[in-house]
């Protein structure tokens, strides 16, 4: 067989296309209920604060205008960057990080406009916090109900999916279709087109692929996808060369080793293009946010916490000899080594290349120390090293680095807790996977939260983790 174009339709393809909405309709429609809904929060949250307040509703113009100012910049930020999209919307691409710092900008550029017209002093700044606080809500309630609704209305056939095409080898044309369909559902592969042997004769190659093209023609296909497999010599210029003469999206598949990169993306140095796998955990921008709010936040904890800091120093020296504060050496932000400090809470100060964890009824725990840990007020001296720029307050947790060394020979993924800063707090421990790791795999399981968190950071989830470090029943799990 020489090549061949293989056709594909569902019964209920032709009338979903018919009588589905265009992808573009629900994105019309997503953007404005984000923005009906900012101007509703923006009116009822103005009446019923002034209506408890003041006794009176105040002026529903007034409320109205801001929550249209707010729901203008909030949905114009998404709709400059094609965040309305339903791919978007169904893989859940905007996160609570962003949508908070796209928020907040939204104030700012509020707070802008007042103080240049004037007007600030016509508004309760107590309705403006209401709002604030209550819109942040709002909003992460509707991008959560989008991607559940984008997912639902694809489902049942309500919005039109993309029509694809695949071109690829005898080989590779299943393989590559499975991989497409798990998980997404915002397309449907309606036509395949099988080359088996590029090796053919050109005049052969063209009349594949002329037919191709006429296939695709007539069925409006989207989106076509070229497998890899066919990126040798000259050969994938001849099939993006066929395949130009038409109006859809043209794509090359990154199956295998370059598809287990989600991130991968082409970048340009000069004039060379590259295709890059991986990028740093946080940008410039996100370090920055996140550097700031670390020194703030432990700078304030440090002085409100300093009457506590005397009580424990005063506690430990009157329980057992020795020092009040215990520094061990860990590994920090790429590799780099630092001394952690902590209250003392055993007889022992290893520091060795040969470290024994603590474990349950150890006796070289003190009686105050066994308190200490039991609480973690013994982490709190690590609000220094966050000062210091040594960790963060939301991070891997580091270890010893005895402990490090047994570890990155057995876990292959195990250096990767370190491109990020070690923090006092983390995933892992939110989750209970804390304290002594008596296994392989408990440890192969915090690595995995590690991982997670470092593919997934933003100051949204360093303040959700830090909610649950004060609440969750999980975070005092194994705390010895």
């Amino acid at each position: 067989m020489l090549g061949s174009v293989r056709q594909f339709a569902s019964p209920n393809f032709i009338g979903f296309s018919r009588f589905a909405l265009a992808q573009s309709c629900f994105s019309a429609t997503a953007l404005l209920i984000e923005f009906a809904g900012i101007v509703l929060i923006s009116i009822v949250t103005g009446m019923a604060y002034h209506g408890i307040v003041y006794g009176e509703q105040g002026f529903v113009e007034t409320y109205a205008a801001i929550g249209i100012l707010a729901g203008l910049g909030y949905t114009s930020a998404f709709l400059i960057r094609d965040e309305y999209a339903v791919a978007v919307l169904l893989e859940k691409g905007r996160s609570s990080g962003r949508i908070f710092l796209t928020w907040s900008l939204v104030f700012v550029g509020l707070s802008i406009i007042g103080f240049l017209t004037k007007t600030t002093h016509e508004f309760s700044r107590g309705w403006l916090v209401v709002f604030f606080v209550s819109g942040f809500a709002g909003v992460l309630f509707l991008n959560a109900m989008l991607s559940l609704a984008v997912a639902h209305v694809l489902a049942r056939g309500w919005v039109r999916r993309r029509k694809v095409m695949i071109v690829a080898t005898d080989r590779e044309v299943a393989s590559l279709e499975k991989e497409m369909n798990e998980g997404a559902t915002r397309f449907w592969v309606i036509a395949r087109t099988v080359i088996p042997n590029t090796a053919q004769e050109p005049d052969q190659i063209e009349a594949v692929l002329d037919a191709a093209v006429a296939n695709a023609r007539a069925l409006a296909v989207d989106d076509i996808v070229i497998s890899n497999g066919l990126c040798h010599g000259d050969f994938l210029e001849r099939v993006v060369n066929a395949f130009k003469v038409l109006p859809v999206a043209l794509h090359l598949s990154t199956s295998g080793f370059v598809g287990r990169f989600k991130d991968a993306r082409i970048a340009r140095f000069g004039q060379t293009a590259t295709l890059s796998l991986m990028r740093p955990p946080l940008g410039p921008f996100a370090a920055t946010t996140k550097r700031s709010f670390d020194m703030v936040a432990a700078g304030v904890a440090l002085v409100i916490l300093s009457p506590l800091f005397a009580a424990i120093a005063l506690l430990i020296k009157l329980d057992s000899p020795g020092p009040v504060f215990f520094k061990q050496r860990r590994r920090g932000y790429n590799s780099e080594e630092f001394r952690i400090w902590k209250f003392r809470t055993m007889t022992s100060l290893d520091d060795g290349d040969v470290i024994v964890q603590a474990t349950e009824n150890d006796r070289r725990i003190t009686a105050v120390g066994d308190f200490l840990r039991r609480t973690s007020l013994d982490e709190l001296p690590q609000l220094i090293n966050v000062l210091k720029g040594e960790m963060s307050l939301v991070g891997p947790r580091p270890h010893a680095v005895a402990h490090d060394r047994i570890f990155e020979r057995r876990i292959e993924s195990y250096p990767r807790r370190l491109n990020v800063k070690p923090g006092i707090t983390g995933w892992a421990q939110v989750n209970g996977f804390r304290g002594e790791t008596r296994t392989e795999e408990a440890m192969r399981q915090r690595v995995d939260h590690d991982l997670y968190y470092i593919d997934n950071c933003s100051l949204g989830f360093d303040l959700y983790i830090i909610l649950m470090t004060l609440i969750s029943s999980k975070a005092g799990r194994n705390a010895r």
